[in-house]
């Protein structure tokens, strides 16, 4: 750990540990994953090989498009899907959309890698000048932090603390969950909102249920599980268990959801067990009548999942 701190603040150092690195690949906000049975991994690189393959498909590759992920042993253009799949090919693995691999990955670490990969690149890309004086901003060789040429102000990356929320009725039979617009149809999730500023994450849990299904919770606990989550900007996750009344009226948010529901610990059950077989989701219904059921939850590698299963399976909420 301190050497990863050493190597964030020491442009120098960093530098010349470049072309010793090993490196994870993203372009357009496309990782490049391996496939390994019906779970993702994020493969990593050497220098020489990454220089020999970016460099035949005309790609720049040094540290002003690089970024500091973890220190372990040892141009702007959108990138035509077919050069990404011949690159793909030539790396032994395969680019995909961020959110896919988000919520396929298997592992953990492996996840919040790719979260913080995301969430740096694009900082570094959009933190160009200072919000006090307006000057350029002289971004670390690291990405992890940026300091005015005039003032002279040190700015780091952002973090967007989120509540979300899983409800259940105070016999505990039964959960709320929502199909957001815009998400895949037959799959719900749990409430989320962004927390405020002057908000604690307990009033933003109750604030967020009251405003998306107009219901007031009780018992509002942490369930001390969190996830770094890059979309669309570097938000932390924080996951709490509320009870609310089941016999009070929802009134969901017409501009954010598309349905919420009560659902029985069978109901929810069928649906985990839906997702852990077909995780790539490929059972979606195309039906427009399909579409409001409870079919499937988000896939393992949302924090989501995690807390839909722990409840499932009867699990202490904390």
């Amino acid at each position: 750990m301190r050497l990863l701190e050493y190597w964030g603040i020491k442009d120098t150092a960093l530098t010349s540990e470049f072309r010793r690195s090993q490196f994870l690949v993203m372009i357009d906000r496309k990782p490049l994953v391996r496939r390994k049975g019906s779970s993702i991994q994020l493969p990593s690189h050497s220098y020489p090989e990454l220089q020999k393959s970016l460099g035949e498909y005309g790609f720049l590759f040094d540290t002003s498009n690089t970024c500091l992920l973890d220190a372990i042993d040892g141009p702007n253009n959108e990138v035509k899907d077919d050069v990404l799949r011949e690159l793909g090919r030539c790396l032994d693995a395969q680019f995909v959309d961020i959110r896919t691999a988000m919520l396929g990955i298997s592992s953990e670490r492996e996840r919040n890698i790719l979260a913080k990969f995301q969430s740096l690149s694009k900082w570094s890309r959009t933190y160009l000048r200072c919000p006090k004086c307006g000057a350029p901003l002289k971004m670390r060789v690291s990405k992890t932090g940026a300091t005015c040429h005039t003032c002279p102000q040190v700015y780091y990356p952002t973090c967007s603390p989120v509540a979300i929320t899983l409800v259940s009725d105070p016999t505990d039979s039964h959960a709320l969950l929502v199909r957001h617009k815009g998400s895949p149809p037959a799959m719900y999730t749990a409430l989320a909102g962004f927390a405020q500023p002057g908000e604690s994450l307990d009033e933003c849990c109750r604030r967020e249920v009251a405003e998306e299904v107009g219901l007031p919770v009780s018992k509002v606990m942490s369930l001390n599980r969190t996830q770094p989550w890059p979309m669309p900007n570097s938000s932390l996750m924080c996951a709490y268990y509320a009870v609310a009344d089941m016999s009070l009226k929802i009134d969901a948010c017409p501009t954010e959801l598309e349905s919420a529901r009560w659902f029985s610990r069978e109901e929810v059950a069928a649906a985990l067990l839906r997702t852990l077989s077909d995780p790539l989701l490929k059972g979606i219904p195309r039906d427009v009548n399909e579409r409001q059921k409870l079919l499937y939850i988000p896939p393992h590698g949302a924090i989501a999942h995690q807390m839909i299963k722990a409840w499932v399976e009867q699990q202490p909420p904390a």
